[in-house]
């Protein structure tokens, strides 16, 4: 039989609601009262009912994460952050992989309130608009990953995408590239038209002629983005000596197209990737990329949503943006 608040009581000769008072660290205990309640606790094994408790205080010290897909080392270093800071503050955490599906992504939104999670924190896929009709019937609290949308005043932390595409391609122009293509692997999500923008600025304040900046999409895959790179180097369309792209993952797959066509990296073609997995420092050439905050993107939104839950949701919503880090490696 599990152990229970009533047999600590009676080992420890105080009521049910003194035990309670010490085991959920109420300050109105006389600390030798606690302290004995505590010991004897832990020499029983005591573990307190999550149900049970949900039932009263009616929190479960749960938060759900929605990311698009939990295989991926990108999405991993963001839970990293998540974890570690709901660790810190005593919640545990439901993880689920939307796989950038915007039906899966609505079915989790319900499979979480159904599970009674305290609050979320979505990666969304932002495949079409329907997310946003559903949170706005979501009464619990939330926060946005990397993110955002005008038709949402939520919280969000995101890497400044603007600024870190702005910084990679002002960098190959200083160095002298001049057709450099841009693969975009999710141009109408937030982040895509971000990124998008930080390039055509760039090229603009550069004096770079239009024409010169050719913006592609791929699929967010390995593959696609090779078959698209051999493509472009079959074609010889658009002209490129600099390709840069949506993230160190599909780098590896243009470098793998690249290599194949007798091209050297960077004498022939310079590439740049986004987001600094581990890998892409361990890559042959190692790969120039921009360093997304991601750990703190995940800690950052995770004290966020903590802090309104522990304030019972009276916090105004706050909006924050990291800057990310252009890191130069051996590909230009």
């Amino acid at each position: 039989m599990p152990v229970t608040m009533k047999d600590i009581a009676q080992m420890a000769g105080v009521s049910v609601v003194t035990v309670s008072r010490a085991l959920n660290d109420k300050p109105d205990i006389n600390e030798v009262t606690k302290e004995s309640i505590l010991r004897i606790a832990q020499d029983l094994n005591y573990a307190p009912h999550d149900l049970a408790r949900s039932l009263i205080t009616r929190k479960t010290k749960t938060i759900g994460i929605i990311i698009p897909n939990n295989e991926d080392p990108f999405y991993a270093k963001i839970v990293g952050g998540i974890s570690a800071e709901s660790r810190e503050r005593g919640y545990s955490v439901i993880l689920c992989s939307s796989r950038s599906d915007a039906d899966e992504e609505l079915r989790l939104f319900r499979v979480l309130r159904e599970k009674r999670v305290d609050g979320m924190l979505i990666y969304p896929a932002q495949e079409d608009d329907r997310y946003i009709a559903e949170l706005r019937n979501i009464a619990i609290p939330y926060v946005f990953l990397n993110r955002h949308t005008d038709e949402l005043a939520c919280d969000y932390v995101m890497n400044d995408n603007v600024h870190g595409t702005f910084s990679a391609v002002s960098e190959l122009i200083r160095r002298g590239y001049r057709n450099i293509v841009y693969v975009c692997a999710k141009p109408t999500a937030s982040s895509g038209e971000e990124r998008i923008k930080g390039c055509q600025m760039a090229a603009e304040q550069h004096g770079l002629a239009a024409e010169s900046l050719t913006v592609l999409t791929c699929e967010e895959t390995i593959q696609s983005c090779y078959q698209l790179v051999k493509g472009v180097i079959q074609d010889k369309t658009p002209p490129m000596d600099a390709i840069f792209l949506w993230d160190d993952k599909l780098a590896i797959g243009a470098i793998k197209a690249l290599l194949e066509a007798g091209l050297r990296i960077p004498q022939d073609i310079a590439v740049v990737g986004y987001d600094d997995i581990e890998i892409s420092e361990f890559l042959y050439p190692s790969l120039t990329t921009v360093r997304q905050p991601t750990y703190q993107i995940g800690q950052t939104a995770t004290r966020i949503l903590l802090d309104k839950l522990e304030t019972d949701g009276g916090l105004a919503p706050r909006q924050i943006i990291l800057k990310p880090e252009l890191i130069i490696r051996d590909t230009i």
